[in-house]
């Protein structure tokens, strides 16, 4: 199958686990409706969760592999997830670079105890999208690899509040010593700066990547994207945490605003 239609399939697939979520979520507001499913609200919100964990790196890999061929694919995706799993490892075990926090058991079995096997797999979906839209903003590669932290930054804006509180409900990672957002200390984004650097220095190493080099990626690389950080946003605005939700709206339009200005302004450059 022709790596566009994969890609087409596992984006429906995605989406529809994403809609699946938010909208069961909506229907638990519903008495009678909660009342049915209670009994199996674990399972129901950790289906959906795994599926989408999974299929993250695929939607990402079939979205490149024209682009970068089947065997860089391959190595981008082993660069990031061996940075991002050595970088996670790292930081539950001795607190650095994220400061101290671990794992729940919410997201399956873990890598030596500590980090769940899905965590790797993201950090590199994610960051090649964020390298892609970094890409696109414009300068050298040391802006580039600063401007694939920002985007990946974004992304946790809403997703650390959603994971690490969840309403109270279900959550996947926590910190111990708490911090000022939302539970979170401010160190931590350092660490996802650091990482993020470390994974764009890396897809560098390994021959870069053209910003929208190909009709698929420039049309649905902010749709993948944005799409990604959606997803915790609604988490946050479902489960009781609307504040971060808003901050997570504001910034993602944001950078996708600025994505969007500078391609353009690139492509006006061109003709």
């Amino acid at each position: 199958m022709p790596s566009h239609r994969v890609f087409r399939v596992a984006l429906g697939l995605f989406a529809a686990t994403i809609a699946f979520a938010v909208l069961g979520t909506l229907s638990l507001f519903i008495g009678p409706v909660r009342d049915f499913f209670l009994p199996y609200y674990a399972t129901l919100v950790a289906a959906p969760t795994w599926t989408y964990m999974a299929l993250l790196p695929v939607v990402s890999l079939a979205l490149y592999r024209d682009q970068l061929g089947v065997r860089r694919s391959l190595l981008f995706l082993l660069a990031a997830s061996v940075i991002g799993a050595g970088a996670e490892l790292l930081g539950t075990n001795t607190g650095f670079p994220f400061g101290e926090y671990f794992y729940t058991d919410r997201l399956g079995a873990k890598i030596l105890g500590d980090v769940p096997y899905f965590i790797p797999t993201s950090w590199y979906a994610l960051g090649v999208l964020s390298y892609d839209l970094a890409g696109r903003i414009g300068g050298g590669r040391v802006a580039r690899a600063l401007g694939t932290a920002l985007l990946m930054i974004v992304w946790d804006v809403s997703l650390d509040p959603a994971m690490n509180q969840g309403g109270g409900t279900f959550v996947f990672w926590e910190y111990p010593g708490g911090g000022p957002f939302y539970g979170m200390p401010w160190v931590n984004w350092v660490g996802w700066a650091v990482t993020s650097v470390a994974i764009a220095a890396a897809f560098e190493a390994l021959g870069g990547l053209r910003p929208a080099g190909t009709a698929l990626t420039r049309r649905w690389a902010p749709v993948v994207y944005g799409l990604n950080v959606l997803f915790p946003i609604s988490i946050c605005l479902l489960y009781g945490l609307p504040s971060a939700g808003v901050i997570g709206l504001v910034t993602l339009g944001a950078v996708l605003a600025l994505v969007r200005w500078r391609t353009e302004t690139e492509l006006a450059v061109a003709r």
